[in-house]
């Protein structure tokens, strides 16, 4: 009888192993459908496999268990595709909002922190997820989010921070050069947050976190940029992006 070799886990792995990770995956993608109309667009392929197996492979690699996928907009596509791999899902009957889809998933979610994720966006040269849970707990948190540095582009909503690492200013728009933030889309949170949140459908960007400005509400600067897939644009530099790094390997 032959024996078994059992690999020795990586202390991230032991850590990771009982967070639970809630990706939002539930959007219309309207922004996209001139360049992907047949699927949900956390499908849509990059370097010839569904972004969101992109996603799902990283959080694996890195120890994760629990994953639980908000979905929405043909959800049946993601469903078919990841029921077999163990994968959770909190189902939308209409659309909810990435707030509404967050709150969707409180009867899933079992670990007292849980990590959130966009299911169109990734930092491709990662986001060290254990300092960010360290750094998440070591301030008694209610919600940390990940912030990347500013995009060229000035169509998105700035953040900023105070001396202590506290978001000071949310999702506002700014003209302003230096000090500030990009919401990368990566948030860990308490289970405290979902008593906080309203019912039906809201955006966590808009309608939750401006909210928690005074609160335990903090943003972990992370290097690297954010790719994301949500327009015909990002979603053909996504792939250029991909593949010009796959070609390099």
């Amino acid at each position: 009888m032959k024996s078994r070799t059992y690999r020795k886990k990586k202390p991230e792995e032991r850590a990771f192993s009982n967070i639970d990770v809630v990706i939002l995956a539930g959007g219309l993608g309207k922004r996209l459908r001139s360049a992907v109309s047949d699927r949900p667009k956390v499908l849509a392929e990059i370097a010839g496999k569904p972004f969101l197996d992109i996603l799902i492979d990283n959080l694996l690699q890195k120890g994760f268990r629990r994953i639980i996928l908000s979905v929405g907009y043909l959800a049946y596509q993601i469903k078919d595709r990841y029921a077999k791999r163990g994968i959770l899902f909190a189902e939308e009957e209409s659309p909810l909002g990435t707030g509404g889809g967050v709150k969707n998933t409180e009867a899933l979610v079992e670990s007292d922190h849980f990590f959130v994720m966009n299911g169109d966006s990734w930092m491709p040269e990662g986001v060290d997820l254990r300092a960010l849970h360290d750094f998440h707990k070591k301030k008694n948190a209610l919600a940390t989010v990940v912030l990347a540095r500013p995009r060229e582009e000035k169509d998105y909503g700035a953040v900023f921070l105070d001396n202590e690492g506290k978001i000071s200013r949310f999702n506002e728009k700014t003209k302003e050069e230096n000090d500030h933030f990009l919401n990368a889309g990566v948030y860990l949170m308490s289970k405290e947050v979902f008593p906080r949140m309203p019912t039906g459908p809201f955006s966590i960007e808009v309608d939750f976190f401006p909210g928690l400005i005074g609160d335990a509400f903090y943003g972990f600067p992370a290097n690297g940029e954010v790719v994301d897939i949500g327009t015909p644009e990002r979603y053909k530099a996504a792939q250029e992006k991909f593949f010009s790094e796959d070609r390099s390997k």
